[in-house]
């Protein structure tokens, strides 16, 4: 709780903050818990069945309500707002949300982090309401694994399409998320990286890591990112960029041609 013998400057200064002294500049809006993938690393179909109990529409934080929290977080500091699920694009009038969320006076990122399968029909006009980018998690481009890997569930070519109207649409940049697991998709690190270079997509290999102890998670399973790296450079040299802020998580390189 602020202490109210401090200034208004100093209560803010102090509830931006974590324990450690980091400042919190972004904030993640978990708009939906369902998601239409079943990914064995996230949300298993094992657990998340139809018995699996899911939050009621009641139960979610109401777009007003959204917005409320936001408001009082970018006034603590917050400068970065993510819209997450679940699959965020599941939820009815994400647009209008996006819409209400940039019209917030010191947001100045706005994203959404999406499976894609559902992006095509919906990038212009969140576009046009103020989203300026998009993560797209797309684990591999053969059809057999991605099925797999979704769940049982296919999309693929509307996984592509939604990527490619996304770019059309003027979202920039735009991330694609691929969660290497050894033996499941490892082999399509190449393939991943052919697809999009020379193109506006920043690819993100993502190690594979335990999800809340649900996904069955064996260290054995995981490429760490050392491995990733000497494959990529045994095929193009690439070049480590320098970080863009204090504590990212991620390590950032470019094709040396």
């Amino acid at each position: 709780m602020p202490d109210s013998t401090r200034s208004p400057d100093q209560i803010i200064r102090l509830d931006a903050r974590d324990k450690l002294g980091r400042l919190m500049h972004d904030l993640r809006i978990s708009v939906m818990d369902r998601c239409n993938f079943r990914c064995p690393y996230c949300m298993p179909k094992d657990t998340f069945n139809e018995s699996y109990r899911f939050l009621k529409s009641t139960q979610r934080l109401d777009f007003d309500e959204i917005i409320k929290v936001a408001r009082v977080c970018v006034g603590l500091g917050v400068r970065k707002l993510r819209l997450t699920g679940g699959e965020p694009l599941l939820r009815t009038g994400l647009a209008d949300l996006v819409g209400e969320l940039s019209a917030i006076e010191g947001v100045e990122d706005l994203a959404l982090t999406t499976n894609g399968v559902l992006l095509a029909q919906h990038a212009a006009e969140l576009k046009a309401n103020g989203l300026h980018r998009v993560t797209v998690s797309l684990d591999t481009l053969d059809p057999e694994t991605f099925e797999r890997m979704s769940g049982g569930f296919g999309g693929l070519e509307k996984v592509l399409e939604g990527i490619t109207m996304a770019i059309e649409s003027g979202l920039r940049p735009v991330k694609v998320n691929a969660v290497i697991q050894r033996g499941a998709n490892d082999d399509s690190i190449m393939p991943l990286l052919e697809r999009f270079r020379g193109t506006p997509v920043i690819l993100r290999l993502v190690e594979y890591m335990d999800v809340g102890n649900r996904n069955e998670w064996r260290p054995e399973e995981v490429v760490p990112s050392a491995e990733i790296l000497e494959r990529i450079r045994a095929r193009w040299p690439v070049t480590a960029l320098p970080g863009k802020y204090a504590g990212e998580v991620a390590d950032r390189y470019a094709y040396d041609d």
